[in-house]
């Protein structure tokens, strides 16, 4: 079974979901300890967008199953942790591993290589996992992580792209991702 498959049992930090509106496209999180007994509508703070969706409280501890957006149960684990800033440190290492090699000395060189690589290595085992919806790309932190799900498919992402479109035009009635569109009473 897949490392990814593995439940955490002491998430880092407060429950919460993270997702990107696409009317305004602005980032707003949501924390599971501000939803109230009787569940709450998810609405964006912003635009006042109405997801159509009603968030229960989620029981301490439990992983979550099902976005709270888009009510779909495919859902991956991902390290949290920024994608293009963790390349570009790799790159920025590759470089200066390079430079190393050539102009100082190539033992050096390599022996920076196996250097920077065991840090990233224990940085990434050191990071915590965060649960991403395949559909509405909405990202869960702070919730222990399922065994039912896995890492990222790129195959999975393909079958849900024809479903997003859908979904969005649905959501925002026609209009496209962060088209301005008056807000709903």
């Amino acid at each position: 079974m897949d490392s990814f498959a593995q439940p955490s049992l002491k998430p880092k930090e407060k429950p919460s979901l993270q997702f990107r509106c696409p009317r305004c496209e602005e980032m707003f999180l949501f924390r599971a300890e501000d939803i109230p007994p009787g569940g709450t509508p998810l609405t964006c703070p912003h635009c006042r967008l109405d997801f159509r969706r009603r968030v229960e409280p989620q029981d301490k501890g439990k992983p979550v199953e099902t976005c709270w957006l888009c009510g779909r149960k495919d859902l991956y684990v991902q390290k949290d942790f920024n994608q293009v800033l963790g390349l570009l440190i790799v790159l920025a290492s590759a470089f200066v591993s390079l430079l190393v090699f050539v102009v100082i000395d190539h033992f050096l060189g390599i022996a920076c290589i196996v250097i920077l690589g065991v840090a990233d290595l224990t940085v990434y085992h050191l990071l915590s996992k965060c649960t991403v919806c395949y559909l509405c790309r909405s990202i869960y932190r702070g919730f222990p992580v399922s065994p039912r799900h896995e890492g990222f498919f790129a195959g999975n992402d393909q079958v849900h792209e024809k479903s997003r479109e859908v979904w969005l035009r649905g959501l925002l009635g026609g209009s496209s991702p962060g088209e301005s569109r008056p807000a709903s009473p």
